[in-house]
């Protein structure tokens, strides 16, 4: 009986040693898929990197081939409610002096103009660096993020980006109109 009650112990501390080994491989696999995917995350992030210098340098060389002040790289944006997209847009200074330039955009749709309910169902967010000062002919290429109103009613809004400042200040400095299709 009591060879017995021995062999009991035996098998429990074998079942024991056991999980402990498949506790320090499942911590093994688990490390080395988290080093993978963290890997897999810096790449995707370096190669947005990359495409962001892309559009700037192609901003850039749009606005010197042009004679245009401010240019938005998409002008036709197509949106779902409740979602963010980051558009660009570039700005030249034509003065003669380094200027100090302020950004803004506003939309509307076709409902806002005959009722003049205005409600955000599309806003900006433009950083704080819009406000930088440009020397002459310099460009300076920058992001917005647009975000959706999970409100805003699935239809085409007009919106206008404006540039204040420059040499008169009584007007706009230039502006863009684009277009944000808001879809279901």
């Amino acid at each position: 009986m009591r060879l017995k009650h021995i062999r009991h112990k035996k098998g429990g501390l074998q079942i024991s040693i056991n999980a402990i080994v498949i506790l320090i491989l499942a911590i093994t696999v688990l490390g080395i898929g988290l080093g993978f995917i963290r890997g897999m995350f810096s790449q995707t992030i370096g190669q947005l990197g990359e495409v962001s210098k892309d559009i700037e340098n192609d901003m850039i060389n749009r606005l010197r081939d042009s004679d245009e002040r401010l240019a938005l790289r998409e002008e036709n944006i197509e949106m779902k409610k409740s979602s963010e997209k980051t558009i660009y847009f570039g700005i030249r200074n034509e003065e003669s002096l380094p200027t100090l330039f302020y950004i803004d955009f506003k939309c509307t749709d076709a409902m806002e103009l005959i009722t003049g309910n205005i409600e955000d169902h599309v806003s900006f967010d433009v950083f704080s660096s819009t406000s930088r000062e440009l020397e002459r002919d310099e460009i300076m290429v920058l992001p917005a993020i647009v975000k959706v109103s999970p409100k805003a009613v699935a239809t085409t809004y007009m919106c206008t980006a404006t540039i204040e400042g420059g040499s008169d200040t009584s007007g706009d400095y230039a502006s863009k109109t684009f277009y944000v299709t808001v879809i279901s």
